[in-house]
């Protein structure tokens, strides 16, 4: 039915995924980039160019999930993370983009596309993915929630929404379909701090930035909300990809935007 909707197909007699349309593309969402690229960094620094860790070390303390291994896991945690604006954390997240982009995109003739991109909205799959996976190499434990689409894991941005901003724009945007970039303002900074906040992401923009998704609280806000629902029926906070009332989003979920950095 969907296919009546298309003149190719009314005029080639053919539905849409049987050669009905001139052109078919497709999009790949991938979950967990950013993980990926900071564990990357992190074994890099640690495993070969310091040799604090062995490769052995590393091994067993990711399948005990860091039990045992704290000070291990320490040392994971306190590598350079993007979101910093750190070329060696923030290099490596653009490479891994990258080569991940081109690979899909160069996959479109083999399943019979005329395009296939990748997608890095997650929405929350990042989420419900990352609580049926293992401990990652970044210092994230198991069964715990991974970083949302292209942003930096949550809590990892130390250095400033100014750099945080300058690590975003550095993960090309021409090589997919979407990607969100999901911000966290305190009320201060639409309050009192109007025109610098504007100013800020002005420049944002001006040096590549595709988008803003910006939640804006109180500070203690979602804490107040997680521990009294009944009286925050109405707090909205951007998730990824969509808007929702906080209180009716999953424990998890909750979780992984309370950890998030407030600026």
């Amino acid at each position: 039915m969907y296919s009546l909707l298309f003149d190719d197909c009314l005029s080639r007699g053919k539905p849409l995924f049987s050669g009905g349309i001139r052109y078919l593309g497709g999009t790949l969402e991938t979950y967990g980039n950013i993980n990926v690229s900071d564990s990357l960094t992190a074994i890099k620094q640690l495993v070969y160019d310091e040799g604090k860790i062995s490769v052995e070390e590393l091994q067993h303390a990711l399948a005990q999930n860091f039990s045992g291994c704290d000070s291990l896991r320490s040392l994971l945690l306190e590598a350079p993370k993007y979101g910093n604006d750190l070329d060696s954390a923030d290099e490596t997240a653009a490479r891994f983009h990258n080569d991940l982009c081109s690979m899909i995109r160069g996959m479109a003739e083999r399943v019979g596309l005329h395009s296939y991109l990748p997608v890095l909205i997650n929405n929350s799959m990042n989420t419900t993915f990352g609580v049926t996976t293992g401990a990652s190499a970044d210092g994230r434990l198991a069964n715990t929630y991974m970083a949302n689409a292209n942003n930096p894991m949550s809590g990892m941005d130390k250095n400033g929404i100014t750099s945080m901003l300058n690590s975003l724009v550095k993960l090309d945007t021409k090589h997919h379909a979407g990607a969100v970039q999901n911000m966290r303002f305190s009320k201060e900074m639409f309050a009192g701090l109007f025109e610098k906040t504007k100013t800020l992401l002005s420049c944002y923009f001006e040096n590549g930035g595709a988008q803003t998704m910006i939640t804006v609280l109180g500070r203690g806000d979602l804490e107040e909300a997680m521990a009294h629902p009944e009286l925050y029926p109405n707090l909205i906070v951007r998730v990824g990809g969509f808007s929702a009332r906080f209180v009716e989003l999953s424990h998890d979920v909750q979780l992984e935007l309370l950890n998030r950095t407030l600026y």
